[in-house]
C-alpha cells in the first residue's frame, strides 16, 4: 500500500556553462539574522560561470573566530549543488544543535567548485543551449546559443527586440542585431527566421549595445519565440518565451564543457549577539514603520484603496494629480532614483525590511536606506517589515516621476487603472478553490486543516481583491467528478481576457517509479489510481482554459516534466505593466518532495501577504518572492514557483488587483 503524504514535485531545467577565466570567483555579503528560533545566513556567490555550482558548507564560533564548529542543523543553499548567485540562505535550526544560545556568535561559510551542469531550457521539443554571455572588445553584450530541433521540421523566429538583458536596477536592453545560423538581422526589430529540420542543431548570435560597463551580472535573460509548423490543414503558430535568471557577464567568450575545480572559496561575519531560547514570549504585534526621508509624506497601509484621481481619464487628470502634491500624498521629481530612509522598530526585533521588494540592512538607530530607481509617471514606494516573530507591516508612499519637460505622465500602474477601473471593460477574475479533509478510504489519513486553509484564501480574494464571488467555485472535500466537473465549467466560461486562480489543498502523491504526480481525491483509493487526479491532465486543464493569466497555489504534489522552476527574486522580475501584457500559465508549490506538514506555514504567510498588501497591482512572483524565505526558515519545506510548460506562457504574470 502507498503511504500518502501532501508532496509538492518541483524538477528544475537543466542548464549548461563553460570554464573560462573570469574575474574572481569569491563569497560576499554574509549576513546573520535571526527568525524565532533560528538563525538565517544570507549571501551571495559571484564570479562563477553560467551553470557553476558548488559545495558549501557552514561553521560558527563562540570565541571571536579562534575555533570554528560545523553547523549540523541546517538546509537552504548548503551542501553540494549550489549555484552561484544572490540571494542564497542557509536555515540554522540552533535549538537542535544547541540547548540554548546567548552569546556573539562570528559565521564562516567555506565552498569550493563542485560542476559545471548544462544551462538550457525548452519550448515545443526545441533545446536552446546557452554557451556564452560575455563582454567583447567595444564593450558590448554578447549573447551565443546552441539551438537543437528534436521535434519536426520548424521556422524558429526570435525577434532581436525580444530578447532581453534585466540587470537589478530593472532596466532592460534589447538586442541590436542577431544571427540564427547564417540568417543575420542587424537591427532592433530584425527578425532572424531560419528553417529547422528534425535534430539540426544551429548556433545563434544576439548582440546587446549601450550596456553600461558596471553590470557584470543579468537578473534575467528572456528569449521571445516563435514555432512555425506547416502542417496538413494550415500552419501552425507557437510563442513562448524562456527565461534564465541570475547570470554572470564574463570578460570573454566561453566554449567547451571542461569542468575545473575552482580555488578554495571562505567568508568570516563580523561578530554578531544572539539570544536563543526554548522559552517563547507570545508577540502578535508587528513592527511600527516612520518614514525619515523624503520627510512630510504620510504612510498608507493596507486600509487604502486604489487612488481614483489617477485613473481618471477626463481632461484635469493631470491638474487633479499636480493639486495632490499639495497634499503631501506624493513627491515629484524628475530624478531616476529617489533616497528612501525609513526607522523600523519592533519589541522582538527586526528579522527583514524590504523597500520595493530589496531586502535592506539598517544603519545606526535603526535606520533602513535604499536608493529605489523610478519609472516616469507614478510610483509606488512600499515598505515592508517582519519581526523574529514572523508578524509582517507593510506601509507606502508615493512618487511622481516628471518627464524632461516637467510635465506628469500617465505610469505604469495609472495605464493599468484605466483597464480595471472601467465597468464593462475590466477582466473578470475566476478561482476554483478546493480543500480535501475527509477521506473516504480509511487507508488514507485523514486531515484538518486543507478545507480551513482554503476557507481563509477564498475570504482574503473575495474581499480585497477583484475576484466575483459569481465566478468562484469552492469545493471541500471535492470527489474526482466534482474536480473534473468545476473544471470544464471554467473551459466553456473562462475567455481570452480574463484570469484564473486554481487552489488546491489536500493529499497528493509522487511515483518515482513512473514520474508522476497526483492530486487525491476524496474518493480515491490507497490502492489504485482510478481515481486519483494526474498532474498531466491537471496541465491539459490549463493549456485548454482560455484565460490571460492562470495561477495554480498548490499544497500538494504538482510537478513533474510539466513544471519549469525559477529562482524569484526580491527584486521583482518585470514591471506590472508587462507582466500583465504577455500571456501566463504559473504554478505557486508549498514545498518539493519532501512533506509537507498538514499545519500549512506557506498558506498562512501567503493569506498573511495578500491580507497586508498595499499595492494596487501584486504580481505572483513578488508575492511569493515576499514570503519564501519566512516559509524556508519556519517550516521544513522549501516553497517552488515557476512557469508550466508547454501550457501556454509567454513570460507574463498573473496580477493580483486590489478592490
Amino acid at each position: 500500500m502507498k503511504s500518502f503524504n501532501r508532496f509538492i514535485l518541483i524538477l528544475l531545467s537543466g542548464v549548461i556553462g563553460f570554464i573560462t577565466p573570469v574575474s574572481a570567483q569569491e563569497f560576499s555579503k554574509l549576513a546573520p539574522k535571526q527568525i524565532g528560533e533560528k538563525i538565517i545566513l544570507e549571501y551571495t556567490i559571484s564570479g562563477e560561470v553560467a551553470g557553476q555550482q558548488f559545495n558549501v558548507s557552514p561553521f560558527y564560533s563562540l570565541d571571536a573566530g579562534k575555533t570554528f564548529l560545523p553547523i549540523k542543523s541546517v538546509k537552504g543553499n548548503v551542501g553540494s549543488n549550489v549555484p552561484g548567485g544572490k540571494n542564497q540562505i542557509i536555515v540554522w535550526d540552533v535549538l537542535k544543535d544547541l540547548k540554548e544560545l546567548d552569546a556573539n556568535v562570528v559565521f564562516k561559510l567555506e565552498g569550493s567548485s563542485k560542476s559545471i551542469v548544462p544551462l538550457q531550457d525548452d519550448f515545443r521539443d526545441v533545446i536552446f543551449r546557452l554557451e556564452s554571455l560575455n563582454r567583447m572588445a567595444d564593450g558590448s553584450i554578447e549573447l551565443i546559443l546552441t539551438i537543437t530541433n528534436n521535434g519536426a521540421p520548424r521556422d524558429l523566429k526570435m525577434i532581436n527586440g525580444l530578447i532581453t538583458i534585466t540587470d537589478f536596477n530593472k532596466r532592460k536592453y534589447d538586442a541590436q542585431g542577431g544571427k540564427i545560423a547564417e540568417v543575420e538581422g542587424n537591427e532592433r526589430y530584425s527578425t532572424p527566421q531560419r528553417t529547422l529540420k528534425k535534430g539540426e542543431t544551429v548556433k545563434a548570435r544576439f548582440v546587446f549595445e549601450r550596456v553600461p560597463a558596471d553590470i557584470d551580472r543579468a537578473m534575467r535573460l528572456d528569449l521571445g519565440i516563435e514555432l512555425i509548423t506547416d502542417e496538413t490543414y494550415g500552419i501552425d503558430l507557437k510563442i513562448g518565451k524562456l527565461q534564465f535568471r541570475d547570470l554572470p557577464i564574463s570578460l570573454v567568450q566561453t566554449a567547451g564543457m571542461r569542468i575545473e575545480q575552482s580555488k578554495k572559496l571562505q567568508i568570516v561575519s563580523p561578530a554578531s549577539h544572539f539570544e536563543i531560547k526554548k522559552v517563547e514570549v507570545a508577540d502578535a504585534t508587528p513592527p511600527t514603520i516612520e518614514l525619515v526621508t523624503p520627510a512630510n509624506i504620510p504612510l498608507v497601509g493596507k486600509e487604502a484603496t486604489r487612488g481614483r484621481p489617477y485613473a481618471q481619464s477626463s481632461i484635469g487628470m493631470d491638474d487633479k494629480r499636480l493639486r495632490s502634491l499639495a497634499t503631501g500624498e506624493e513627491l515629484a521629481t524628475a530624478d531616476e532614483f529617489t533616497i528612501v530612509k525609513a526607522k523600523v522598530t519592533d519589541d522582538s526585533g527586526i528579522y527583514e525590511v524590504a523597500i520595493n521588494g530589496v531586502s535592506v540592512n539598517p544603519s545606526a538607530g535603526g535606520i533602513f536606506e535604499a536608493k529605489v530607481p523610478l519609472q516616469i509617471g507614478k510610483n509606488e514606494i512600499v515598505i515592508r517589515a517582519v519581526d523574529l516573530r514572523q508578524n509582517s507591516i507593510e506601509k507606502k508612499f508615493f512618487v511622481l516621476r516628471t518627464t524632461p519637460s516637467g510635465k506628469p505622465a500617465k505610469g505604469d500602474t495609472e495605464e493599468l487603472d484605466l483597464i480595471f477601473d472601467s465597468p464593462k471593460a475590466a477582466p473578470r477574475y475566476f478561482a476554483l478553490i478546493m480543500g480535501a479533509n475527509d477521506y473516504q478510504d480509511n487507508s488514507i489519513s485523514k486531515l484538518d486543516n486543507p478545507i480551513n486553509d482554503a476557507t481563509k484564501l477564498y475570504n482574503v480574494l473575495v474581499n480585497r481583491y477583484s475576484f466575483d464571488p459569481n465566478n468562484m467555485i469552492f469545493l471541500k472535500n471535492p470527489t474526482r467528478e466534482q474536480m473534473i466537473n468545476a473544471l470544464d465549467w471554467l473551459t466553456r466560461k473562462v475567455t481570452k481576457n480574463d484570469n484564473l486562480l486554481i487552489f488546491y489543498a489536500g493529499h497528493g502523491y509522487w511515483d518515482k517509479a513512473t514520474d508522476f504526480g497526483y492530486w487525491i481525491p476524496i474518493d480515491s483509493k490507497a490502492n489504485s489510481t482510478a481515481n486519483w487526479l494526474a498532474n498531466s491532465q491537471i496541465k491539459d486543464y490549463v493549456a485548454a482554459i482560455k484565460s490571460k493569466h492562470t495561477l495554480i497555489i498548490a499544497d500538494a504534489c504538482f510537478g513533474g516534466s510539466i513544471f519549469r522552476s525559477r529562482k524569484a527574486f526580491e527584486e521583482g522580475s518585470q514591471t506590472v505593466k508587462k507582466a500583465f501584457d504577455a500571456p501566463s500559465r504559473k504554478a505557486m508549490t508549498s514545498g518539493n518532495l519532501t512533506e509537507v506538514p498538514d499545519r500549512s506555514v506557506f498558506l498562512e504567510q501567503l493569506v498573511d501577504r495578500l491580507n497586508n498588501n498595499t499595492k494596487d497591482y501584486l504580481t505572483a512572483e513578488e508575492l511569493f518572492a515576499a514570503i519564501r524565505n519566512v516559509v524556508i526558515s519556519s517550516s521544513p519545506v522549501t516553497p517552488m514557483y515557476g512557469d508550466i510548460k508547454d501550457a501556454g506562457d509567454q513570460g507574463g504574470d498573473f496580477i493580483f488587483v486590489r478592490k
